[in-house]
C-alpha cells in the first residue's frame, strides 16, 4: 500500500491515519474496521493538497497571509480567505492527482457522490471543526474533481479562518483531506454524541435524528427528536 498516494481507499484507513485522511477519514475507517455499514468510497489525501498547493506556489503565500492575519479584523479576515480561495479554484490539478482521482472514480461507479473536507485538527480535545468546512452533496461523479477543490477552499472560508486563529492555530501544520463516498439516499439520519453535548456528563449518549438527510440536523434547518440513554 503507497502512503503517499492522493488517493486512499476508506477500507485501508483507521485512527492512526489523521495526517493522511483528516478527523472524518480516519474515523470512517475505524467504523469500516469494526463491521458498521458505512457508503463505500475513498479519501483524497492530505498528500494530495499539499502537493497540489507546492506545485502551484500557493502554500508560501498561504503561510504568509495567515501569520499576517488579525483575526479581530473582519475585513482582513474576508479580504484574506478571497484572496487564498481564489488561487485555489484557479489553480490546475496536476496530471498525476487527476488520473488518480479519475480511477477511484471510475472504481467507485456511482451515480451521485457525497464530497465532504476533512481536516486534520478536526474534532481534537482542544478544537471541533464540524460545521466549519463544506461538504457536498448528491455531486455527480464528473463535478467531483472541482468539489475537492471547494472543499480544499472551505479550509480558508471566512469562518474557517476566525476559528483557526481563535482556537491558536494559524501558526500550527493544519491539512485537509476530501471524503469522497456513494451518496445514499435515507429516510431518517441523525447525530449521536458519546458525552451529553450539554450536561458533559460521560454516562449518558444523545442521539439527534430527525426524516431525510443529515445535513438538515447538522446545519438546523429542523429541529430533531432526541433520545438519551443512560449507561
Amino acid at each position: 500500500m503507497n502512503k503517499h498516494a492522493y488517493t486512499r481507499q476508506l477500507n485501508e484507513l483507521s485512527r492512526y491515519d489523521i495526517q493522511v485522511a483528516g478527523g472524518k477519514g480516519a474515523s470512517l475507517g475505524d467504523m469500516l474496521q469494526v463491521g458498521l455499514p458505512v457508503p463505500t468510497g475513498f479519501v483524497v489525501t492530505t498528500d494530495a493538497f499539499q502537493d497540489f498547493s507546492s506545485i502551484n506556489h500557493i502554500e508560501a503565500e498561504i503561510a504568509k497571509t495567515l501569520s499576517e492575519l488579525d483575526h479581530t479584523d473582519e475585513t482582513a479576515i474576508a479580504n484574506a480567505s478571497e484572496h487564498i480561495t481564489q488561487q485555489i479554484l484557479a489553480a490546475p490539478l496536476s496530471e498525476r492527482l487527476t488520473a488518480e482521482m479519475t480511477h477511484a472514480l471510475q472504481a467507485l461507479d456511482v451515480p451521485y457522490l457525497a464530497v465532504r473536507s476533512s481536516a486534520t485538527a478536526e474534532d481534537s480535545i482542544t478544537a471541533a471543526w464540524a460545521g466549519q468546512l463544506d461538504s457536498y452533496l448528491f455531486v455527480a461523479p464528473t463535478d467531483a474533481q472541482e468539489r475537492i477543490k471547494h472543499c480544499w477552499a472551505s479550509l480558508f472560508s471566512p469562518r474557517a479562518l476566525f476559528y483557526c486563529c481563535e482556537k491558536g492555530l494559524q501558526h500550527k501544520p493544519i491539512s485537509i483531506a476530501v471524503v469522497v463516498q456513494e451518496m445514499i439516499d435515507v429516510e431518517v439520519s441523525g447525530v449521536a454524541f458519546s458525552v451529553h453535548p450539554v450536561t458533559k456528563d460521560p454516562n449518558q449518549i444523545v442521539i439527534e435524528a430527525g426524516w431525510g438527510i443529515g445535513e438538515a440536523i447538522v446545519s438546523g434547518l429542523i429541529t430533531p427528536d432526541q433520545y438519551i440513554f443512560g449507561l
